[in-house]
């Protein structure tokens, strides 16, 4: 076993005690009246895993701004209910996720549960910081383990390059991320409808900046803006071509590596000389919708359904009679109606027990807990009775919750709820919060299915991580810097497509996509 840093003697013998605790095949029933671990849940508490109150410690911070607290009414519930608690260990100050996993991982000191991201666990899995949870899942976890049988592709998509699952993921139902919206009280002004077709979307852009549907007499209009400082790429597969990894006939396909995006880039290009698209898009920021959305210049973006469609109420007072309304993807220039954004259930992120647990099969049961439907419903809508009814058997979400001036995904937050540990995020959490707007939109893109498959979350092997880890990072920022260069005008795409794919096959574009294709042949099979 490969070590990525000194680990002590008492760590190593905790690592072979408890593989040999979680490997043991007729040590179950030891291990499940072993002093410490409930035998049989009492009658009134169900969900109790231990008789006397146990106290595990985690490390948890993660998108460089959420570390676990204590205090979190979500878990002291679960604490209530389980009879373990948790006790967090990562610095609320720290402002680096990764910098404090790593330097969490480097002390030797580690905490009981480790939360993180799929990569950086799976690797210091391999050099032995966490223990396998395969059998400890088949023998003690049994809604897991029922979760993973029905859903076969979450440990295939979760485990790591020895085919070893080391942490449970969090996984999302809602598929659903990003959609077309657009000024409806403006197409009503011009006498236009929803465009349909990619060039019906330009005729429309076009009648937006020439013909001054927010009435001010100033040629101030915004076609189609949006936040980010790549935003303008959501509109390449309107010419054919994919912004990022992709499968068809069974092969990993880079869509900007391909002659659909020379084209598609030399769209978008003309479409930004023309004043169509917002000339600040790679400097405005993520605050763009508040700025042009609320100075009633901004007509169309290609953004996230909760969050875009909420401007219709923050910003019907400042801007009279605003209509910001989700639409169809417009058919691309081949006909094919398609989202290419959507929601990958495996979010790559999710928590594990470190080699220095000294108590696995208790854990594991805790992680079992929140893929009951006590423990979803907890980490989903929060506690009964605050922030949730129960109306004919399912949760409702309170009216004080919803008309709270705080976005509920904050205040779930706050109290630890809808936390990415391992556990099911449900479609009807996410339907619920949603304004009707937002929730109209959000099913006009599931139902009639205009999103695409997503890329899986895939498990490369040490050879081929370390030619992404190599060649990746260089090669991404010379395709973002030639995008802004094409976009702005400053390098034409045309005559210089060419140099470009040279320009990558030099920087090693077919070693990273080998590494990919391998990787997918194994999580296909």
């Amino acid at each position: 076993m490969k070590h990525a840093q000194k680990w002590t003697m008492a760590t190593l013998a905790a690592l072979l005690a408890v593989t040999a605790a979680g490997c043991s095949g007729g040590k179950e029933e030891a291990a499940a009246t072993q002093p410490g671990v409930s035998p049989s849940s009492a009658a009134g508490h169900p969900f109790r895993i231990v008789d006397e109150p146990l106290e595990l410690s985690i490390h948890l911070h993660y998108f460089d701004l959420l570390a676990f607290k204590d205090e979190w009414p979500i878990f002291q519930k679960a604490a209530d209910l389980t009879n373990i608690k948790l006790k967090g260990k990562a610095p609320q100050s720290a402002t680096k996720s990764k910098e404090v996993f790593n330097i969490m991982l480097a002390s030797g000191n580690l905490p009981d549960i480790i939360h993180g991201q799929k990569a950086d666990i799976n690797k210091a899995a391999l050099d032995g910081a966490f223990i396998a949870l395969d059998d400890l899942i088949d023998k003690h976890a049994p809604h897991l383990k029922q979760y993973i049988q029905d859903n076969p592709w979450v440990k295939k998509g979760s485990e790591a390059a020895d085919g070893k699952l080391y942490f449970v993921p969090y996984v999302s139902e809602l598929i659903a991320a990003k959609g077309y919206f657009i000024r409806k009280d403006w197409l009503d002004k011009l006498g236009l409808d929803y465009p349909k077709t990619v060039d019906e979307y330009y005729r429309v852009l076009k009648a937006f900046k020439e013909q001054d549907p927010n009435g001010n007499g100033k040629a101030d209009e915004v076609p189609f803006f949006n936040r980010g400082n790549y935003g303008a790429m959501d509109l390449l597969p309107l010419f054919g071509a994919r912004s990022g990894w992709y499968e068809k006939d069974g092969k990993v396909h880079y869509g900007k590596y391909e002659k659909e995006y020379g084209y598609g880039m030399t769209q978008i290009a003309k479409w930004y000389k023309e004043g169509l698209i917002d000339k600040e898009i790679f400097t405005r920021g993520s605050n763009a919708r508040e700025a042009l959305l609320g100075s009633d210049v901004g007509g169309s973006i290609h953004d996230y359904f909760g969050s875009t469609a909420s401007y219709n109420d923050s910003l019907k007072e400042k801007v009279p009679g605003i209509q910001l309304l989700p639409f169809a993807p417009p058919a691309n220039v081949n006909g094919k109606v398609m989202e290419e954004s959507g929601v990958y259930p495996l979010a790559g992120i999710g928590w594990g027990i470190s080699a220095a647990n000294k108590h696995p099969v208790e854990t594991i049961k805790y992680f079992d807990f929140w893929f009951t439907e006590e423990g979803r419903r907890l980490n989903n809508f929060g506690l009964e009775g605050q922030h949730y009814t129960m109306k004919d058997g399912k949760p409702v979400i309170t009216d004080a919750v919803l008309n709270n001036p705080v976005p509920v995904n904050k205040q779930m937050e706050d109290v630890g709820a809808q936390i990415q540990i391992g556990v099911l995020n449900s479609l009807d959490n996410n339907y619920q919060w949603m304004n009707p707007i937002a929730r109209e939109g959000t099913k006009m893109y599931v139902d009639n299915q205009y999103i695409v498959p997503q890329f899986p979350q895939l498990t490369f092997t040490e050879e081929e991580q370390k030619i992404v880890t190599q060649k990746w990072a260089s090669i991404d920022t010379y395709i973002k810097e030639t995008e802004q260069r094409w976009i702005m005008g400053a390098e034409l795409v045309e005559p210089n497509f060419a140099n470009y794919i040279a320009r990558l096959k030099e920087m090693g574009m077919d070693e990273v996509l080998k590494a990919y294709n391998d990787a997918y042949g194994r999580f296909a099979k």
